[in-house]
C-alpha cells in the first residue's frame, strides 16, 4: 500500500493571519467620505491615498511575510517526505542543496510583488466598483435616499469579499508555487491533483480527485467537465478559491495503479507500465 500523500496543503492559520493584516492595511487606505463630497472626489482620494509609500511598504512586507510563512510550512512538507517516501534519500540531498539563486527564489520574489499590488489595490478596486454600481442605478432613476443606503451596505460587503478571495486564493496559489518551483528543482514532473473531500468542492475538481498531473501541462478541470469557464488550464489550488492541493509523484511506488492520468487533452486511468511508456521512457 503506497504511503498517505497528503500533507502538501498549507494551515488554513496562514490565510487567517493574512486576511487579519490586509485588513488592517485596507483601514489604513480608506479615507471617509465627506458630505459635501462626490463619489468621483471620494474615489480620487482612495486613489492618491493607495499610491502612499507608506501602504506600499506595508503591502510589500505583508505579502513578504505570508510567502515566508508559506514558505516555511512548505519545506517542513517536503523534510517529511524525504524522510518517508520511498526516493527519501536522493530528494533530501536535493533539497540540502536549495539555494536563493535558484528558480524557486525568482518565483517567490514573484509571488511577493504581485501579492504586494493585490493589496493595495483593494480599496482601489472596491471603490471604483461601487462608483460603477451607483451610476447605474441613477441612470435607472434610483432615489437619492436608496443609493445612499446602498453606498453604506455595498462599499463594507465589496470589501470583505474581496478581502477573502485575495487571502483564500493567494496563499493556495503561493502554495502550489512553491510546490512546483522544488519538483522541478528535484525532478518531480508530476503531482497528484488532492481535493478537501468536502461538499464544497466544485464538481469539476471532484472529477480530478487522485488524478497525476504533469506540471508541464495544467488541465483546464472545467473544460474536462463540460462546464462553460474561463478560467482555462490552471493546476491544483491556483483558481480563484480552490483548496485542492498537489502532492508531488516523487516515485512510481507512492500512488496505486492503474491509476488516473491527465495526459494533456483527458483523464484516463493507465497501468503503470503504460504511464512509464508514455510519460517516463519517452522523456529519458
Amino acid at each position: 500500500m503506497p504511503p498517505q500523500r497528503k500533507g502538501f496543503d498549507l494551515p488554513r492559520r496562514i490565510e487567517r493571519a493574512y486576511r487579519t493584516a490586509i485588513n488592517k492595511i485596507v483601514g489604513r487606505v480608506l479615507m471617509p467620505k465627506l458630505s459635501e463630497e462626490t463619489l468621483e472626489q471620494w474615489l480620487g482620494k482612495i486613489v492618491e491615498r493607495s499610491k502612499a509609500e507608506d501602504i506600499r511598504e506595508a503591502s510589500e512586507l505583508l505579502a513578504k511575510q505570508m510567502v515566508a510563512a508559506a514558505d516555511s510550512s512548505n519545506q517542513k512538507t517536503w523534510k517529511q517526505a524525504a524522510a518517508k517516501w520511498s526516493s527519501g534519500r536522493r530528494l533530501y540531498r536535493l533539497l540540502q542543496a536549495e539555494l536563493a539563486s535558484t528558480p524557486l527564489g525568482a518565483k517567490v520574489q514573484t509571488i511577493i510583488r504581485e501579492n504586494a499590488n493585490y493589496i493595495s489595490s483593494i480599496p482601489l478596486e472596491c471603490a471604483q466598483t461601487l462608483v460603477d454600481e451607483v451610476t447605474k442605478a441613477q441612470q435607472a432613476g434610483a432615489r437619492a435616499s436608496t443609493i445612499a443606503k446602498m453606498t453604506r451596505a455595498r462599499f463594507p460587503a465589496l470589501l470583505k469579499s474581496r478581502v477573502n478571495l485575495i487571502a483564500r486564493t493567494e496563499v493556495a496559489k503561493a502554495s502550489t508555487a512553491l510546490t512546483q518551483a522544488r519538483s522541478e528543482q528535484v525532478g518531480a514532473d508530476w503531482y497528484e491533483w488532492l481535493t478537501s473531500e468536502d461538499v464544497r468542492v466544485r464538481d469539476s475538481h471532484k472529477k480530478m480527485d487522485g488524478v497525476l498531473v504533469a506540471w508541464a501541462q495544467p488541465p483546464s478541470p472545467e473544460k474536462l467537465a463540460g462546464e462553460p469557464s474561463g478560467l482555462g488550464p490552471y493546476h491544483a489550488g491556483a483558481c480563484p478559491n480552490c483548496r485542492c492541493t498537489s502532492a508531488p509523484l516523487l516515485d512510481l511506488g507512492d500512488v496505486d495503479w492503474p491509476h488516473k492520468v491527465h495526459d494533456g487533452s483527458a483523464v484516463k486511468r493507465m497501468t503503470r507500465a503504460e504511464f512509464e511508456r508514455r510519460f517516463i521512457r519517452k522523456a529519458a
